[in-house]
């Protein structure tokens, strides 16, 4: 993104018990319509995990702590959507682990990754529909990475860091289609 358009000085990091960990694949890493890496500069309880090198493979041993509950914000046909009753249901602080990529990158990594597919899908709650104009979305209601992540983290959390990353959000896609012409 050009300098002048950077989200850089938007950015409050924003402190929470949930980690982020954003699982993305390569090629998705630099491109400017990423938005999952906007939860990476929000939060600063986040990390981030890239897969898709073949000569070294993203170890995700990590996610597996039994201190932590391990979420999966994607929509596998088990996932159920995330409710304060969930969350409220196991007192652990909790792993939201967000795979990042295509569709077809992401269905392989929540599959291939063991760790990840015993992981408990979770969708966020339905907001209406994506405000994600940069690409087509293949899959109906379908979201942009860090649009989910804004609506995961608003129940996970508190409505205002919710609030928070889908207003940098926003801007990213604001400012990208203002570079488009």
């Amino acid at each position: 993104m050009h300098e002048e358009l950077c989200l850089c000085a938007e950015m409050t990091p924003l402190h929470t018990a949930t980690r982020l960990a954003l699982v993305i694949h390569r090629r998705e890493v630099d491109k400017p319509t990423n938005t999952g890496r906007i939860g990476l500069l929000a939060l600063r309880n986040s990390v981030m995990f890239v897969r898709g090198h073949e000569d070294a493979p993203a170890d995700l041993s990590a996610l597996d702590d039994p201190a932590r509950r391990l979420f999966l914000l994607f929509p596998r046909e088990d996932a159920v959507v995330l409710t304060p009753e969930l969350i409220a249901s196991d007192p652990r602080p909790i792993t939201l682990a967000v795979p990042d990529g295509s569709w077809a990158q992401t269905r392989r990594c929540t599959r291939r990754e063991e760790v990840l597919a015993r992981a408990v899908a979770v969708l966020p709650p339905d907001a209406g529909p994506t405000r994600y104009l940069l690409r087509h979305e293949h899959v109906e209601g379908g979201l942009g990475t860090g649009e989910a992540i804004a609506r995961a983290f608003a129940v996970l959390e508190r409505q205002a860091v919710g609030d928070a990353i889908q207003r940098l959000f926003d801007l990213q896609v604001s400012r990208t289609l203002a570079t488009r012409g």
